[in-house]
């Protein structure tokens, strides 16, 4: 199965389903994955990394309105294609970043989708206040360091 119909399944199973109020949360899920990884770069560029700084500060922010629902996004029904296109674009540049820093990416997927599986008790979600999805007692974030490949 892929990893589209593995993640439609578990927000299935944690009670989600297509709206404009569950796609906005998701939204702001997106850019805090994006931030994590923005996190992670660095450039020998003083300025540049200053600019780095003062965007992750408003990303996260924003990312904080919409998964709390303080705020919404939505994508507006002209813009729905672009925005698809987007996201498709955004899974190859993310494989060949994956890709050309020697990760393996298959693995690592099975590895996160299997450790999101884990956070289901009994096939069901944990629900926290304002809908977020909780953690069942127990629950470990995945280890990915044998997914990376040291670079010497």
């Amino acid at each position: 199965m892929n990893n589209f119909e593995r993640t439609k399944q578990w927000l299935q199973a944690c009670g989600k389903e297509p709206s404009d109020a569950a796609a906005s949360v998701q939204i702001g899920c997106h850019i805090e994955e994006v931030c994590e990884f923005l996190e992670c770069l660095r450039t020998p560029k003083e300025g540049h990394s200053m600019l780095l700084d003062r965007v992750l500060t408003d990303l996260q922010w924003w990312a904080a309105k919409l998964k709390s629902g303080e705020t919404m996004a939505y994508i507006p029904t002209y813009r729905r294609a672009a925005a698809l296109d987007a996201l498709c674009d955004a899974d190859v540049t993310g494989n060949g970043v994956a890709y050309l820093s020697g990760f393996d990416k298959l693995g690592a997927d099975a590895a996160v989708l299997d450790s999101n599986d884990d956070k289901l008790q009994d096939g069901k979600a944990l629900i926290l206040d304002g809908g977020k999805i909780g953690r069942r007692p127990g629950w470990r974030a995945p280890n990915l360091d044998t997914f990376v490949m040291i670079k010497k």
